[in-house]
């Protein structure tokens, strides 16, 4: 079942990792962190406005920059020894960051599902994985009621 739902840079992320080997996809995972961006000075001085992810084991903080076209940015404060958490991460950051609030809440929970992340990582990456796209959501949710 092909997804059609997802906004178009998630979806070719879905669609590449879709037709990798496990070992493309641990690559690629390693390729995404070696690509996550640092954290904003500004915000490494306010890392206590950050929200934190419990459902990861590694400590995961985000935060959501509402933009003047009220696309959303988000920031994320993952630590540098943790490459496959910054990878994941980092894919939902290349796959939603400068969209509407209302365009990242319709992204299904299970999205990941064809990107067959269990051949290459384990089930508590993919429960922390799934627990920051909910949080993403959430500080979505709270840009669109102003907070």
């Amino acid at each position: 079942m092909l997804m059609t739902n997802l906004p178009p840079k998630l979806q070719e992320i879905v669609d590449d990792f879709a037709s990798m080997t496990r070992e493309e996809k641990l690559e690629t995972l390693i390729a995404y962190a070696e690509s996550f961006p640092p954290l904003p000075d500004w915000l490494t001085e306010a890392r206590d406005k950050m929200e934190a992810v419990p459902e990861c084991m590694t400590p995961v903080r985000l935060f959501a920059e509402k933009q003047p076209d009220n696309g959303i940015i988000f920031h994320f404060d993952i630590p540098p020894q943790s490459p496959t958490v910054r990878g994941l991460a980092s894919i939902l950051a290349n796959g939603l960051n400068g969209l509407q609030a209302e365009e990242i809440l319709t992204v299904p929970s299970d999205f990941f599902l064809p990107m067959k992340l269990d051949e290459a990582i384990t089930h508590q990456r993919i429960n922390g994985f799934m627990g920051v796209l909910a949080h993403m959501k959430h500080a979505a949710l709270e840009s669109m009621n102003g907070k």
